[in-house]
C-alpha cells in the first residue's frame, strides 16, 4: 500500500513505458525525508488515539450538558473511524521503518541478519555473536538463567542481611 510521503522510484520517460528501477538506493536526503515523514506520522498517530479515546469517554456532567444525551452511535463511529485512521497511519509507519532498517542494512550500519533470514531452507548456522534476543548461537541466556536459583537466593540473601542491620541500627537508637 504507498503512502503520500512514498518517493517514486522510477527512471525519467520509462513511467509510460511500465519500467521501475528497483535497486537504487535512496540518498541520504530521501532517507532523511522519509525519517521527517515517519515523526510526522508518529505525531498524527498519538493525535488519533487521543481522537479515539474522547469518543469513548462520557462527557463530564455539569448545568449545561445534563440535559443533552449521549449520542452513542456517533460515538461508536467516531471510535471506528479514529481506529481505522490509528490503524492506517500505523501501518504506514510499519512498512515505511522496516524500509529504513533495511537501508540500514544494505548500508552495513546494522547487521540484524540472522540464519533464518538469509535462507530459510538451510540448516541452523550457530555463531557465538549475540542475536540482539537473548541467544548466543543455539544458546538461550534467559533459558539457561531461568534454571538456577542461585542468583535469587544469593540477592535474597543480601536483602535479609540489609534488613537485619536496619532492624539493628533502629533497635541501637531507640536505647
Amino acid at each position: 500500500m504507498p503512502s503520500p510521503e512514498d518517493i517514486s522510484m522510477q527512471f525519467e520517460g520509462s513511467a509510460s513505458q511500465g519500467i521501475a528501477q528497483t535497486q537504487v538506493p535512496f540518498t541520504l536526503e530521501e532517507n532523511i525525508q522519509q525519517l521527517n515523514a515517519i515523526d510526522k506520522s508518529i505525531a498524527q498517530l498519538m493525535s488519533q488515539s487521543a481522537i479515539a479515546l474522547h469518543a469513548l469517554t462520557i462527557p463530564a456532567l455539569d448545568a449545561a450538558s445534563a440535559s443533552a444525551p449521549l449520542d452513542l452511535p456517533a460515538q461508536k463511529e467516531a471510535f471506528k473511524s479514529a481506529t481505522d485512521s490509528f490503524l492506517t497511519t500505523l501501518h504506514g509507519i510499519d512498512v515505511r521503518m522496516k524500509r529504513q532498517i533495511m537501508a540500514l542494512e544494505e548500508a552495513g550500519i546494522v547487521n540484524l541478519a540472522g540464519a533464518q533470514r538469509r535462507d530459510p531452507s538451510s540448516g541452523s548456522k550457530s555463531s557465538l555473536k549475540p542475536s540482539g534476543s537473548g541467544a548466543v548461537g543455539k544458546l538461550d541466556v534467559g533459558w539457561l538463567n531461568s534454571r538456577s536459583t542461585r542468583v535469587e537466593r544469593e540477592m535474597e540473601a543480601e536483602l535479609w542481611q540489609e534488613a537485619k542491620q536496619l532492624l539493628q541500627k533502629v533497635h541501637n537508637s531507640r536505647s
